[in-house]
């Protein structure tokens, strides 16, 4: 024999022995969580000896130091080693997951499926990556799986929970994330994401108490504060909801958010400079937004700085002229200007990207009513007999109404552009109808002492206007006056039994007032009639 084969036939047996001792020091120091003594000890393994084990284990190891793109390479090597190896596949879905790759999740973890490693956390982690991709239809039965295999794991249930909301299936969410708190009671995260599925059915008393349990658990959560603040936003307990905000905005300051719905409490306390200091800061945050420019449009309004408040608008329209709610704020903006022309161009934009939007519907019918009445030709004075004095002038119109506010009331914790000031007339008309329209003018300057009298006086004229009742029901909601509140929703919706706005009012007064089930009821209520 040759030299140089006795000398390699020699070394051959030696260095499969350097790998093996490498690799199991390697599995000692990986056991222990010694993780970069776990990498050196593997990489000598692999140096001796490359082997498909050493490859998985080593990734592992360049996992947990946070170096997930050496680890793609490692587990691809692996694969291409072993290439039926259903550790390795599920290995690299998980890689897969945390560099952003969703698609190739699927597939790596599919593949370790179908090649036997079918395990919770496999299906779990397929579930996790089609929730990624905006497919919760597809997550839900990965994730039922997931739990059905391993009872015991919270995360199934939290994924699957997450999984629901995103399909708007709150009660099944509120169930999965009760299973998932009943094997996790410190899960903060849990505790958020089930308080707002109650908010989404608007039952704020629940919410606050699952706000409250994450707060306890992590005082600094920002999440938890902006929506808390949300849910007293919903619930008209402005000062609150500042509270939260403020105290959001300090432990997360650069959230555009944050000061967009403190700036939604602040006009709703009336506050109307705070308001645009907010949402001045939240376009200088997130310039991009264009619901930020319609909320600091309403803001300019309101001060009378109407200019500024068009242009925003505009603004909001250019950065995303699909978006329905700019065309109508503007729309609104134009009408109560008094441009009837433009005023009716917005709204019919608006229209054709919503067309069930109700409050555009109406605002439109107003302004082509007002530019009908402007184009019709005048008609003929009459000819007054020559005995008999000149006729006296009819007293002038008042301006035109504002819009009605009945949606303002919805308990949604969204951003909505406020309506505008606008002047109130001099002297107080007459009619049920005017009182009316007066009281509502009076809410929304934040009067509401004044407001109350007002449609006191129009359900006194006519005590069968269901508005009134609902208007002052509203005004009393605001001032927190529940039983009196809930007496004048109680009538509304007996002179109106389809009154949907009156439902949705008595719903968040019975809420404020503790009736969590009767609550429900009237917002189901709603919601049936809406169908």
């Amino acid at each position: 024999m040759k030299p140089l084969a006795i000398l390699l036939l020699l070394a051959a047996p030696g260095g499969a022995a350097d790998a093996q001792t490498d690799f199991d020091h390697g599995v000692d120091y990986e056991q222990r969580g010694e993780w970069q003594a776990a990498l050196d000890a593997f990489s000598a393994s692999l140096a001796a000896k490359p082997a498909e084990a050493a490859y998985l284990h080593r990734a592992r190891a360049l996992a947990s130091l946070h170096l997930p793109r050496k680890a793609f390479d490692d587990l691809s090597e692996a694969i291409r080693l072993a290439p039926e190896d259903p550790e390795a596949f599920r290995a690299r879905a998980e890689i897969d997951f945390q560099l952003g790759d969703a698609r190739k999740t699927i597939q790596d973890a599919t593949r370790a499926i179908d090649l036997g490693a079918a395990t919770s956390a496999a299906y779990a982690l397929r579930a996790a990556a089609h929730q990624k991709l905006g497919h919760p239809d597809l997550a839900v039965p990965d994730y039922t799986i997931a739990i059905r295999l391993r009872l015991d794991d919270p995360a199934p249930w939290t994924g699957r929970g997450m999984a629901y909301s995103a399909l708007g299936k709150y009660r099944d969410a509120i169930d999965d994330f009760d299973q998932a708190i009943h094997l996790n009671p410190n899960a903060v995260s849990v505790y958020i994401e089930q308080g707002n599925d109650y908010a989404e059915l608007h039952e704020f008393s629940e919410a606050l108490g699952n706000f409250e349990k994450a707060l306890r658990l992590d005082p600094v959560n920002a999440r938890a504060r902006m929506l808390r603040g949300g849910c007293f936003l919903a619930l008209a307990q402005f000062d609150k909801a500042v509270g939260d905000f403020t105290a959001a905005i300090g432990l997360d300051p650069s959230n555009a958010q944050l000061y967009l719905l403190r700036g939604t409490a602040y006009a709703s306390l009336g506050e109307h400079q705070k308001a645009l200091a907010d949402r001045d800061e939240a376009v200088h945050l997130n310039p991009s937004s264009p619901e930020a420019y319609i909320a600091r449009g309403g803001s300019y309004h309101q001060l009378g700085m109407h200019e500024k408040g068009l242009a925003d608008r505009s603004e909001a329209i250019r950065l995303n002229p699909k978006l329905e709610l700019a065309w109508s704020a503007r729309g609104n903006a134009y009408f109560l200007l008094g441009d009837d022309q433009k005023a009716a161009a917005d709204l019919k934009q608006a229209l054709q990207l919503k067309p069930d939007d109700r409050d555009a519907q109406q605002v439109l019918a107003k302004a082509e009513a007002a530019i009908a009445k402007s184009e019709a030709p005048p008609k003929p004075a009459p000819v007054p007999a020559p005995e008999k004095p000149p006729s006296v002038a009819a007293a002038p119109v008042p301006g035109k109404a504002q819009t009605l506010i009945d949606e303002t009331a919805k308990a949604e914790i969204r951003l909505a552009p406020e309506p505008l000031p606008r002047k109130l007339p001099v002297k107080a008309p007459e009619s049920a109808a005017d009182h009316n329209q007066r009281g509502r003018d009076l809410i929304n300057l934040h009067k509401y002492a004044e407001a109350i009298e007002e449609l006191n006086q129009a359900i006194a004229a006519q005590p069968n206007l269901a508005p009134a009742w609902n208007a002052r029901g509203f005004a009393y909601l605001l001032e927190r006056d529940y039983p009196h509140a809930l007496a004048d929703f109680d009538q509304a919706i007996k002179l109106n039994p389809k009154y949907v706005n009156a439902y949705h009012n008595r719903s968040v007064a019975r809420r404020a007032s503790g009736d969590t089930v009767g609550a429900s009821a009237d917002a189901a209520k709603e919601k049936e009639i809406l169908k």
